[in-house]
C-alpha cells in the first residue's frame, strides 16, 4: 500500500491518468491524495471530477481555490465566469446538484495520524498549531455544508479583507481570512498580513515578504505538509526536508508537469504535460 499525493490537476485529465499509470496506482490497495484545485483553466474539469469522485475513499480532497470558485458559480448564477475560466461544462451538467453536493463535504484541510502528515492547498498563517487548522478547517466546512449559510459565504467571498488573523474575527470576516489562507495564501508581511498580489518565486521578490512556510515562529512547524496553489514554486529536496513542507504544484495547467510525491519514502514522480 503507498499513499500518494497529487499537486494541482486543474482540468488536465490525461495528464493525471497518466501520472496514475506510471504510479501504478491500485484505488483497491493504494491512497490518494489531493491537493485541490481538480478543476479550471484545463480542458476536462468534469471528467477529473467525475473520476475523483468514483474513487471514493480511495481519495482524499481538500478544497482550492477554484473548487471554492465553482461552488460560488454554482449557487449564484449573477455570477459571470471568468475569461479564463473553463467549467461552463461543469455548470451545465445534469451532474452538477450531485457534484456540488459532494464538493460541499470535501475538506480545506487534512491531518493523517498514522503518516503524521497534513495537506492543505495552500498554507497556514504562523499563529495557528495543526489543531487550530483542523478545527478552523472544520468550522468553514460545517458553514459550507448549510444550505443558507453556505450560499451567503460564497456570494461575499471574494475579496482580499481581512488579511491579518484575529481569534475575535466573526461571521464572514472570520470564514473569508480562513478560507483565505487554506486556498490563496502565498505571502505574509513582516507584520503578519496576507499578501495576494505577488505569485513569483520567493527569489525573485522583495525581501521583506515572506513565504508562509518561513514564517518565524510558526505553530504549525513540526509536521510535515503538502501543498499546491503555487506553480512558480520550486523548492530543492533539502529545503523541503529542512523545513518539512513539500510544494506539488508544478504547472500542469501551464504546460510543464503534473506531480505526486509518495508520503510514505518522499519520492517524486510526474508526467509531462505536453502532448506526447
Amino acid at each position: 500500500m503507498a499513499t500518494y499525493a497529487v499537486g494541482d490537476i486543474q482540468g488536465c485529465y490525461d495528464e493525471f491518468r497518466r501520472l496514475l499509470d506510471l504510479l501504478k496506482f491500485n484505488p483497491d490497495k493504494d491512497k490518494l491524495w489531493l491537493a485541490g484545485d481538480l478543476v479550471n483553466r484545463g480542458p476536462a474539469s468534469l471528467a477529473v471530477l467525475k473520476y475523483v469522485m468514483s474513487l471514493k475513499d480511495a481519495a482524499t480532497v481538500v478544497l482550492g481555490n477554484h473548487e471554492l470558485h465553482l461552488l460560488a458559480l454554482s449557487q449564484n448564477r449573477q455570477l459571470k465566469l471568468g475569461k479564463n475560466d473553463t467549467i461552463a461544462q461543469i455548470l451545465d451538467s445534469p451532474e452538477l446538484d450531485r457534484i456540488v453536493k459532494w464538493l460541499r463535504a470535501q475538506p480545506l484541510f487534512h491531518y493523517d495520524n498514522e503518516l503524521k502528515f497534513a495537506m492543505v492547498h495552500a498554507g497556514l498563517p504562523p499563529e495557528w498549531s495543526i489543531n487550530d487548522a483542523l478545527m478552523h478547517a472544520n468550522e468553514l466546512s460545517h458553514i459550507l455544508s448549510d444550505e443558507v449559510e453556505g450560499k451567503n459565504f460564497l456570494k461575499h467571498m471574494y475579496g482580499n479583507e481581512p488579511s491579518i488573523w484575529d481569534e475575535r474575527l466573526e461571521g464572514i470576516d472570520r470564514w473569508k481570512f480562513i478560507a483565505d489562507c487554506l486556498t490563496r495564501c502565498r505571502y505574509f508581511t513582516p507584520n503578519g498580513y496576507l499578501e495576494f498580489e505577488e505569485k513569483r518565486h520567493p527569489s525573485l521578490v522583495k525581501v521583506s515578504l515572506q513565504p508562509w512556510y518561513l514564517m518565524p515562529n510558526a505553530r504549525w512547524r513540526g509536521t510535515p505538509i503538502v501543498f499546491g496553489h503555487w506553480a512558480s514554486l520550486s523548492v530543492t529536496k533539502h529545503t523541503s526536508l529542512e523545513n518539512q513542507i513539500f510544494p506539488i504544484d508544478t504547472g500542469a495547467v501551464w504546460g510543464r508537469d503534473l506531480t505526486a510525491i509518495s508520503l510514505e519514502d518522499k519520492k517524486l514522480f510526474s508526467v509531462s504535460a505536453k502532448v506526447t
